[in-house]
């Protein structure tokens, strides 16, 4: 294996240690290198940190996108209208609940086929799939049960671990890495859903949002929305001045909104913060049930409004806030909950998270 690693990988990780950008050729070449098993541990940690070190500019990251999506489990759900994901960069070690997946299921409620991409989470308290598994989903779905899944119900869940065998070669050696790298980055990016209308992807730093964007345009992709609050999470938020950068049709929108351009009021982080995964899985499934408190409704249906702009249900945030309240209050979220879990998992384990976690 070394024999194989030397002459093209380590020759490029010279270039990187070097602070030489690599180009599109040289970068997907060890991703190929890396995804396929053919590199060692000594050699794929080198090339991970000396990227990161160097700085990933947008067309490598791009090239590190699609090499991970050439090697996924690709699925092609047969729906009409739009196909969207709501996923977060994670890293932000805010220890809030589950906004994105509560958004997501808020957003198929009201009119978006949803593909939502995730995993368990690294840094923080709950991913997405840990709080699904919580309450009953099944993670060893198949991924044809998973595209039936989105066409009968609305939505299903792509857990990463499950559609991205590749990436487990190299899981114990980002682990040991211990830092964040590429993959962190394109990670939300990586919907193994070929036929994808739009993405919400919130990042981390505020840097990101200049870099993953550029990114996206680099590959050509279209409707991916970049978010970021001033005060670190990785999701639109209630509590401060939130940064959105829209790629669409070729072209990068910024702007800037803040709760109160939206008739939100202004929350504490604190108000939005959990302790323990239980906690977390308990203030999701109240957000989606409409039990929640004004502070966590507000976000999960802040982020819910922009899935529904990028789904084209909702003509601006503004609108969409309001087709998200409705579908809420009218229960059709949590409908839209058992109906997924019903498919894909055990009722009984959700109905038991009811029992346990929520009030009586």
């Amino acid at each position: 294996m070394e024999e194989e690693t030397a002459p093209g990988l380590h020759k490029i990780i010279s270039k990187l240690v070097a602070k030489e950008n690599l180009s599109e050729i040289e970068t997907r070449y060890s991703m190929d290198l890396i995804l396929s098993g053919k590199a060692n541990e000594a050699a794929i940690a080198s090339f991970l940190i000396s990227l990161g070190t160097k700085g990933e500019t947008p067309q490598e990251l791009g090239a590190v996108l699609q090499s991970i999506k050439n090697n996924a489990i690709a699925i092609t759900p047969k729906v009409s209208g739009s196909l969207i994901d709501t996923c977060g960069t994670g890293g932000d070690r805010i220890r809030s609940f589950n906004i994105s997946t509560a958004a997501a299921i808020i957003a198929c409620a009201s009119g978006c086929n949803v593909a939502k991409h995730g995993n368990k989470s690294a840094s923080g308290i709950c991913g997405s799939a840990d709080f699904l598994e919580y309450v009953g989903m099944n993670l060893d779905t198949s991924p044809k049960s998973v595209q039936e899944s989105i066409e009968n119900v609305g939505v299903g869940f792509l857990y990463a671990s499950k559609f991205h065998p590749a990436l487990l070669r190299i899981a114990s050696t980002r682990k040991t890495i211990g830092v964040r790298t590429a993959f962190n980055l394109v990670g939300p990016l990586s919907n193994p859903c070929t036929n994808l209308t739009g993405q919400l992807i919130g990042v981390s730093e505020s840097p990101l949002v200049d870099i993953i964007s550029a990114a996206v345009k680099a590959t050509g992709s279209s409707n991916v929305m970049i978010v970021h609050s001033y005060d670190g999470f990785d999701e639109l938020s209630n509590t401060c001045l939130n940064s959105i950068s829209w790629v669409l049709n070729g072209e990068v929108r910024r702007f800037a909104v803040h709760p109160k351009d939206v008739g939100m009021s202004v929350a504490k982080s604190e108000d939005l913060l959990v302790c323990s995964r239980e906690e977390s899985v308990k203030h999701t499934l109240l957000a989606i049930y409409g039990l929640a408190d004004s502070a966590r409704e507000d976000i999960a249906v802040l982020n819910a409004a922009a899935a529904l702009v990028v789904g084209d249900k909702a003509v601006d945030l503004s609108e969409g806030i309001q087709i998200a309240r409705q579908s809420i209050k009218e229960g059709k979220a949590r409908k839209k909950l058992y109906e997924l879990i019903k498919r894909c998992g055990d009722l009984d384990k959700l109905r038991s998270a009811e029992n346990k976690l929520l009030p009586s």
